[in-house]
């Protein structure tokens, strides 16, 4: 098969490093525009990643090493309940210890309990991440730097096996493209990496695209880079979000540095007063901003109706994009990828394949929307015009309803759904926002010192670990 990128970036080069692993003997050309301006100030993965890395059997040292790379062990979440509601973690892997309905129903009956016990009482990672260290046999995902990623997987994966071309695409007819000097591009299918612009199935073929909206507050955001001040102390096993007076801060720590970025909505800032609040944010912080570059993003959020239409198949960005809460950026590019080499392994993808991959996109597309709109839903910030709008917003609860297993407001959910399906994760988020999943009081007494019992065990055993500065200073950037 001959297959044609159009696109770099990580999309693109994740997708050329895919098929010339898992199908080398396909033609793969990528088509590169020399315009295009990167940002790379950090990217945030969950992991699910480790599913396409062991596809690709990378080497983990060394593109950790040569891209910025560092651990990930959770999703730390502050003052998303309420302005100095303090902050709770969303760790990976699954709940250890007593059936986490007895905490619930503890916190019922003990409503002081602060919203960081939940995660620290069934799951290690909460503790060891709040702690700032690393361990190695539990579950993680990483944080890098995307150019530098893409750069990467160029340069180790792909070098010699895939046809690169810089030039700029001008037209699309079905068999070929045309690229700016005229010269035609021939392939069996065309994978379209261009980003929020969808060049190929937005602007070519002209595909439907389904805004999320009216589920999702932002469309904007104002990134930069900051040094750190104590690496040892800020170099964390997580990804934190810190909702402010109009969004949300992300802060993804990096080997090097911190990429930082403020998420909001241009309905109530503009992007100088959206860069003000982000820089009074970092100097409350103890960065210093006085060089900071700042990059200004306007992000297309929603969905194409269908990913792939004809002979074109949108990946990452191009295909759609709910908002980086979550981190799935890169999600949706490897989960593209596992689908679409699935369809590819059994020969030329017939329609029925086709509508296939379109049903399992669609999806995850819309199940991840409804799990970050969860997030706002529980808050009960209204410190601000944008938090006030979005506690009155009236959300439809048969959109969020069931998906994830949420059962929201008094359905299955407190006794069932997902509370008891760790692998989705949205009890920690549920708890984390003070969101009990049970209306009871009665509880086990005997679980909750077995909880106790287990978290001293596990604040015990941390004592002994690395930080993550000192495990990546020994085993990866030495």
């Amino acid at each position: 098969m001959n297959i044609c990128i159009v696109g770099g970036g990580s999309a693109g080069w994740m997708s050329a490093s895919t098929f010339v692993k898992v199908f080398p003997k396909f033609k793969v050309t990528l088509i590169e525009s020399p315009n295009v301006k990167t940002v790379g100030v950090g990217e945030s993965t969950i992991r699910p990643i480790q599913e396409w890395i062991n596809l690709l059997e990378l080497n983990e040292k060394k593109f950790l090493r040569e891209t910025d790379g560092v651990f990930k062990h959770s999703i730390k979440f502050t003052n998303f309940l309420e302005k100095n509601s303090g902050s709770f973690h969303y760790p990976f892997g699954e709940t250890l210890g007593p059936d986490c309905n007895s905490w619930a129903k503890y916190k019922n009956k003990n409503p002081n309990v602060p919203l960081s016990d939940y995660a620290e009482s069934i799951n290690p990672l909460a503790l060891i991440s709040e702690n700032n260290k690393f361990e190695g046999d539990l579950p993680y995902a990483y944080h890098f730097d995307a150019t530098k990623f893409g750069i990467w997987l160029r340069d180790n994966i792909c070098k010699n096996k895939v046809n690169h071309i810089k030039s700029n695409v001008v037209s699309y007819s079905g068999d070929f493209i045309t690229l700016e000097n005229g010269d035609k591009i021939y392939a069996d299918l065309f994978v379209d990496c261009t980003g929020f612009k969808s060049q190929l199935l937005g602007e070519f073929l002209n595909e439907e695209f389904i805004s999320f909206e009216n589920l999702l507050p932002n469309n904007s955001a104002v990134s930069t880079k900051v040094e750190y001040k104590n690496k040892n102390k800020q170099l964390n096993p997580y990804t934190e979000c810190t909702a402010i007076e109009n969004g949300w801060v992300w802060n993804i720590p990096l080997w090097s540095r911190i990429g930082s970025g403020y998420v909001y909505s241009s309905k109530y800032l503009t992007q100088e007063q959206a860069q003000i609040d982000f820089s009074n944010h970092l100097k409350k912080k103890g960065f210093d901003v006085s060089k900071c570059e700042f990059n200004h993003i306007k992000m297309r959020v929603g969905r194409h109706k269908r990913f792939w239409v004809d002979n074109v198949v949108a990946v990452g960005l191009s295909s759609g994009f709910i908002e980086p809460l979550e981190s799935n950026g890169l999600f949706t590019v490897h989960e593209n990828l596992k689908s679409l080499v699935k369809v590819l392994k059994r020969g030329k993808p017939s329609q029925f394949a086709k509508n296939i991959f379109n049903d399992d996109m669609r999806l995850i597309f819309d199940e991840f929307a409804d799990f970050v709109a969860a997030h706002y839903a529980l808050s009960q910030r209204q410190d601000s015009q944008y938090w006030r709008d979005n506690f009155n917003k009236d959300y439809d609860v048969e959109e969020l309803d069931g998906k994830y297993g949420l059962k929201l407001y008094g359905r299955e959910f407190f006794r069932f759904g997902a509370y008891q399906r760790p692998d989705k994760g949205f009890h920690y988020i549920a708890n984390g926002m003070n969101f009990n999943p049970t209306l009871s009081s009665d509880f086990n007494e005997n679980d909750i010192r077995l909880f106790a019992q287990q978290k001293n065990q596990w604040k015990s055993r941390i004592r002994s670990l690395p930080t993550m500065y000192e495990y990546l200073s020994k085993y990866v950037h030495k």
